[in-house]
């Protein structure tokens, strides 16, 4: 039972040392150097998602949901505020 006590403490100390040094994350990379590669990719999707064609389809998609949201028997204010919780989400395709 002594080596027992003796033992557990020593034991606890390599364990919780060892789940310690396993859950530190590494430092985060440079930001500077990615930004060169990022801005570029950035404002090629805004201009992509920004296109006539994309956005006709967007809204004409809100409001085939909006009048079905309304033909299921949700009020104009009900319609209206889970359109905007949707589009607020991001999910909304």
């Amino acid at each position: 039972m002594k080596k027992l006590v003796t033992i557990f403490p020593i034991w606890l100390c390599a364990f919780v040392g060892s789940v310690s040094a396993q859950t530190q994350m590494p430092p985060p990379p440079s930001v500077g150097p990615n930004m060169k590669v990022l801005v570029p990719m950035l404002k090629a999707q805004l201009e992509a998602l920004s296109s006539p064609e994309l956005l006709e389809a967007q809204s004409k998609y809100y409001r085939e949901l909006y009048l079905s949201l309304k033909k299921q028997g949700f009020t104009d204010e009900q319609a209206m505020q889970l359109l905007v919780a949707l589009a607020s989400s991001g999910n909304s395709k």
